[in-house]
C-alpha cells in the first residue's frame, strides 16, 4: 500500500490574483504524489476571509474561496482525497479521520492547517516554514500564535536557521532545512531555448509590516528594490516586475524614472497558466529577495525561480545564503548590490542560451519536486 501523508495547504485562503500563491502549496502536493505517496489535502477557510471576485465579505457558498478551491482540486485530480474545512467543520471529517490515522504524518505548509480532530489523529505533525525569519521573529518576539506548539517536527525553506552568523531568532525550536520543489510536468515548454526580451518577475510589492529583531528591522522586498532604482540605467537589459504596485503610488513614478518597465500582475494569475507562460517568455527572472530574508541570511529560495529555472529561464536572484546549497554560476546567479546585479546581467548576456539550458539542468537535478520530497523524507528520517 502507498504511504500516506495527510497536507496542509492555503489555497482558498487566498483566491484573487492567487497564481503564484497556489502553485507554492500545489507543488507539494504533486511532488508528493510523484513520489508514490497517498496524499489527502487540507485546509481551513475561515468565515472571515470569505470573499467573492470583487473581495467583498460574503458567504462561503457563494465565495471567490470555495470556486478557487473547486477549481483547483478538479484539475488537479485531487476531487477524492481534499477536504476544505469551513470554520473546522466538514462532512468529509470521518472520511479523512480514517484516512488519516495512517497517514505517516502530516505535512502542514506555513502551519495553516490546524482542524483539532485531524492533527490529533496523525501522530507526526511537520511544520513546514515558507516564511524564514519571520516565522520565528513573530513567534518569538511578538508573541504571535504560529500553531508552533501543535507539530512535533520543523522544517524551513531557510536553510541556514541556526547557523552561528544567520540572524535569526528559532523561537525554542530546531529547523531542519528543506529544499522549494517545482512539478517539472508542469513548467516544461516546447521553445525556451529562445531567450524573450526582457527579464521579469512577480512582486507583491509591500507584504506586511516590517518587524524588529535585536534593534533591527526586517522588511519586505520594496527595500530591497529601492537601492537597483536606478539599475536599469547601468545596464542594456530590459527590466520588468509584474505588480500589484498601484500607479499613484510614488515608487511608481521613481521606479518608471528610473528606467523599469511595470505591469499589472493581476491579469497574469487567471488562469495558472497565464502566469506560467508570462515567466516562459522571459529573457529570465531578476529579483530581489525580501529585506527580511537579506539580513537574517537564513538560506531563503524562492520557489517562483524554481518555477524560472525549470522553464529554461536563467535567474538572478540576491543571495540570502541560498548560495551554499545550488550552483550559481551558470544558469543560477546571484547578487547582492546593484554592482553584482550588472555583472550578473552581462553574463548572461554573453551566452544566453548556455545559461537557459543550464537553468534547466539545474531544476532537474535539485529542484525537481518527487527529488526535493525524498530529500526532506531523508532529513526527517523517513526515507526508504
Amino acid at each position: 500500500m502507498p504511504r500516506r501523508v495527510v497536507i496542509g495547504v492555503g489555497i482558498a485562503s487566498y483566491p484573487v490574483h492567487a497564481a503564484g500563491n497556489t502553485w507554492a502549496f500545489l507543488q507539494w502536493v504533486l511532488g508528493f504524489r510523484a513520489a508514490g505517496w497517498d496524499v489527502w489535502v487540507v485546509e481551513n477557510l475561515a468565515l472571515t476571509k470569505c470573499i467573492d471576485r470583487e473581495e467583498k465579505k460574503c458567504a462561503p457558498e457563494a465565495s471567490a474561496n470555495l470556486a478557487h478551491w473547486n477549481r483547483v482540486i478538479k484539475e488537479f485530480g485531487l476531487e477524492e482525497q481534499a477536504t476544505l474545512f469551513i470554520e473546522d467543520e466538514s462532512p468529509d471529517l470521518e472520511k479523512l479521520l480514517r484516512f488519516a490515522r495512517d497517514a505517516e504524518f502530516l505535512f502542514n505548509l506555513s502551519g495553516h492547517f490546524k482542524q483539532p480532530e485531524v492533527m490529533a489523529a496523525v501522530a507526526e505533525r511537520v511544520y513546514v516554514d515558507l516564511d524564514p525569519a519571520f516565522t520565528q521573529i513573530w513567534a518569538e518576539v511578538y508573541g504571535a500564535d504560529m500553531h508552533l506548539d501543535l507539530h512535533t517536527t520543523f522544517v524551513s525553506i531557510g536553510r541556514r536557521l541556526g547557523q552561528k552568523d544567520c540572524r535569526a531568532p528559532l523561537a525554542g525550536r530546531r529547523w531542519l532545512p528543506v529544499g522549494v520543489p517545482v512539478a517539472l510536468e508542469h513548467f516544461t515548454l516546447p521553445g525556451t531555448d529562445k531567450p524573450g526580451t526582457a527579464w521579469t518577475t512577480f512582486t507583491h510589492w509591500y507584504g506586511y509590516p516590517s518587524v524588529e529583531y535585536t534593534g533591527e528591522w526586517y522588511g519586505n522586498k520594496s527595500e530591497e528594490f529601492d537601492r537597483l532604482v536606478n539599475l536599469p540605467r547601468k545596464t542594456t537589459e530590459r527590466l520588468e516586475i509584474a505588480t500589484n504596485l498601484h500607479p499613484e503610488d510614488p515608487a511608481t513614478r521613481r521606479f518608471f524614472d528610473g528606467g523599469w518597465s511595470l505591469i499589472d500582475a493581476g491579469p497574469l494569475n487567471e488562469p495558472w497558466q497565464r502566469y506560467r507562460d508570462y515567466a516562459a517568455r522571459s529573457r529570465g527572472e531578476f529579483c530581489v529577495a525580501k529585506n527580511g530574508y537579506v539580513r537574517s541570511k537564513c538560506g531563503w529560495f524562492s520557489d517562483r525561480s524554481a518555477m524560472y529555472l525549470a522553464l529554461g529561464r536563467p535567474v538572478i536572484l540576491q543571495d540570502t545564503g541560498w548560495t551554499e546549497f545550488y550552483p550559481h554560476s551558470e544558469g543560477l546567479l546571484s547578487f547582492r548590490d546593484e554592482t553584482g546585479a550588472v555583472e550578473a546581467l552581462a553574463e548572461v548576456a554573453r551566452d544566453p542560451q548556455r545559461h537557459a539550458r543550464a537553468a534547466r539542468a539545474i531544476a532537474e537535478k535539485y529542484c525537481s519536486a518527487p527529488v526535493v520530497v525524498n530529500q526532506f523524507l531523508e532529513t526527517i528520517g523517513r526515507g526508504r
